[in-house]
């Protein structure tokens, strides 16, 4: 489909449960606050539980340094690229270090990921693009 032939959707406000449902589907998303290097935005694995996202990571990360007792906005989405369709959930609240537990995130990369961090979330907002072929 070129460019010219694409019509514009429709954006389509998401309620909380749509939100979590959504932001389950994802293996990953990406965790943004404001630190020592100004603002830092990275992609993570993660687990989303009862009102929360657990994050694993290096102590030293700068993830663990910066963010760990402050407010974080945590973001997941999907995109088509092909239907001009798709969404996107930010989740806002504030991270923690706490233990293990007993579901924790795979990661997709090497090395220790010792460290957990609970983001405790205070705030679930979302939107979806719905095509105007589907969106009747």
């Amino acid at each position: 489909m070129s460019q010219s032939e694409v019509q514009p959707g429709r954006l389509v406000v998401l309620t909380e449960p749509e939100c979590w449902e959504l932001v389950r589907t994802q293996p990953v998303g990406r965790v943004a606050w404001a630190g020592t290097e100004g603002i830092s935005v990275v992609p993570v694995n993660f687990l989303a539980d009862d009102g929360g996202i657990v994050l694993r990571t290096t102590p030293y990360s700068l993830l663990a340094r910066d963010s760990a007792e402050r407010e974080v906005a945590f973001q997941v989405d999907h995109v088509d690229p092909d239907s001009h369709e798709g969404w996107s959930v930010l989740l806002r609240g504030r991270c923690h270090r706490v233990r293990a537990g007993d579901e924790r995130p795979e990661t997709w990369v090497t090395g220790a990921r010792t460290l957990d961090l609970r983001v405790e979330v205070t705030s679930v907002s979302g939107r979806r693009v719905v095509s105007p072929t589907t969106a009747g």
